[in-house]
Formats: C-alpha cells, sequence, structure tokens
C-alpha cells in the first residue's frame, strides 16, 4: 500500500534515488499522476523508478512520442508505461495512441507527466505525485495516494 507522504530532493540525484526506492512500493496496476512545472523532477523521478523496477533501457521524457513502453522483470509487473501529455490538447488523444490499453492495467505501471491533460482517462484510484521547486535544485515531492 502506497501511503502519502512529502520528500524533499536537494539534487535530480536524490530525486532519482526516491524515485527507485519509492518502485518497492508497486505491485502492478498502479497510475501515477504527476504534477508539476517544467523542470520540477518529473523525469528524474520516472528514470528513477525506471530503474526501481529493473527497466534496462534508457529512459527519457517521451515528450514528441508521447508514450513509452519498457519491459520490466519485477514480480508481477511486467511494463512501464511512460506517457508525458505535454504536447496534447486533450486527454482524449491518448486513445488515439493507445495509452487506455495501459492505464491500470494489472501487469503495469503507468506514469504519466502533465497529468492534468489526461484526467478524463485516469482510474478513479490514482497515487498523485506533486512536484514543487522550492530553490536551485531542492524540490518537494508530495504524494497523495488516493
Amino acid at each position: 500500500m502506497i501511503k502519502s507522504q512529502t520528500y524533499i530532493s536537494r539534487d535530480p540525484g536524490d530525486t532519482f534515488a526516491f524515485g527507485r526506492v519509492f518502485a518497492s512500493s508497486l505491485h502492478g496496476g498502479e497510475v501515477l499522476a504527476l504534477y508539476g512545472d517544467l523542470g520540477s523532477g518529473k523525469t528524474a523521478f520516472v528514470q528513477g523508478l525506471a530503474a526501481g523496477l529493473g527497466v534496462k533501457q534508457t529512459v527519457n521524457s517521451p515528450t514528441f512520442p508521447i508514450m513509452n513502453i519498457y519491459t520490466v522483470k519485477n514480480g508481477k509487473v511486467k511494463r512501464l508505461c511512460h506517457i508525458d501529455t505535454y504536447r496534447l490538447a486533450s486527454g482524449g488523444e491518448l486513445s488515439e495512441i493507445g495509452a487506455i490499453d495501459y492505464v491500470g492495467a494489472f501487469d503495469t505501471v503507468t506514469a504519466i507527466e502533465w497529468a492534468e491533460k489526461a484526467e478524463s482517462l485516469m482510474p478513479k484510484e490514482i497515487v498523485k505525485i506533486q512536484f514543487e521547486v522550492i530553490g536551485e535544485n531542492e524540490r518537494k515531492i508530495t504524494i497523495v495516494a488516493k
């Protein structure tokens, strides 16, 4: 079970490490809704998350392809679906690229950057993660499990 918490990251490496540790709380089916301004740490967190899940490929923000699927070999979790809605006009466009097939799937962890654009596609139970810039390198990461 994921618990609500707040974490202060001192730099991008710290954000990565937090994502890596956070991955150990995931079992598949989770939808992580990531909110925060550009440069607030969302991608560094997902990169750490991927490392913690055992993803071997390089993980970059899918700003242009919109969605990347990574193979995971970690218990019941078989895939990490990383979505970046920054360039989308609405969440409806995600249906067109097949994202709906992954969001909430029992063997998939889905991380959605700029989640406010995709709220209409999200299941009721999500993990909301807010990233806030509080200093030149410091970030406040707030996790709200719903």
